[in-house]
């Protein structure tokens, strides 16, 4: 009886070869993805080991109140730079005081006032949250701090939707506006029939590496609204105009 002969069988190394170049590619595709926007057209983001951040300050135990509103003149037909120095770097900000000029006029008086110094940005919304902001502003970091008044909607969006790169004004339950926290849009997303809608300030000329890193950590305890992981605060906020 003839000896048994092995059967052929195809060799291992070209399939193991051919797995791990797969793995690579799709770890390749990973790395990309994270330093890609997440919304909107244009907007370069940088990648998340560029953007590193200090502790945050002892939170104020006092902020400045004001009686009434400033008035619109303060920033009518006019643009504002507004530099925030946070513990993770600057945001340069371009206020509209032409299209928004109620809201700008309360953005620089609360600047000068110093009423966001030290202020923690207390809440990140992603998703499945409909929206899709940093919101900071209140010195409390619980969004219980008021500045003495309320503001009006003014240059509200068409369509309702709002960009990557957008500074708008938060609201309260029952106004139209809080006048003292604004928020800054990570991804573009568009106001549901009903819901709230936000005044828009301006946008962001530069920073906005930051509020992405803020936002691709995410929130804390995996939340899609409530405070970020990464935490972030207001140390100090410039403004002059244009």
């Amino acid at each position: 009886m003839a000896d048994a002969q092995p059967s052929r069988r195809r060799p291992l190394r070209p399939i193991v070869a051919a797995v791990l170049i797969m793995v690579c590619l799709a770890a390749v595709a990973w790395l990309v993805g994270l330093t890609q926007p997440q919304g909107g057209q244009g907007v370069a983001t940088a990648p998340a080991s560029l953007v590193t951040c200090a502790p945050p300050p002892p939170a104020p135990t006092s902020h400045p109140t004001f009686t009434s509103p400033p008035p619109p003149s303060v920033a009518a037909d006019s643009a504002w730079t507004a530099v925030l120095h946070t513990t993770c770097g600057d945001l340069t900000l371009l206020l509209d005081g032409g299209r928004a000029p109620r809201s700008v006029a309360s953005f620089v008086t609360l600047a000068r006032a110093g009423y966001w110094t030290d202020s923690v940005c207390h809440r990140l919304t992603t998703r499945p949250a409909p929206t899709a902001f940093l919101q900071c502003g209140d010195p409390t970091g619980r969004s219980t701090a008021d500045p003495g008044y309320d503001l009006p909607l003014e240059n509200v969006p068409a369509g309702v939707t709002y960009r990557v790169g957008d500074v708008g004004v938060a609201r309260g339950d029952g106004f139209p506006s809080t006048s003292g926290e604004f928020f800054i849009v990570h991804r573009d997303f568009t106001v549901s029939p009903g819901a709230p809608v936000y005044s828009l300030v301006g946008r962001v000329t530069s920073g906005l590496d930051i509020v992405q890193h803020i936002a691709r950590i995410g929130g804390e305890d995996f939340r899609s609204d409530g405070p970020p992981f990464q935490s972030i605060s207001i140390l100090t906020v410039e403004v002059r105009r244009r």
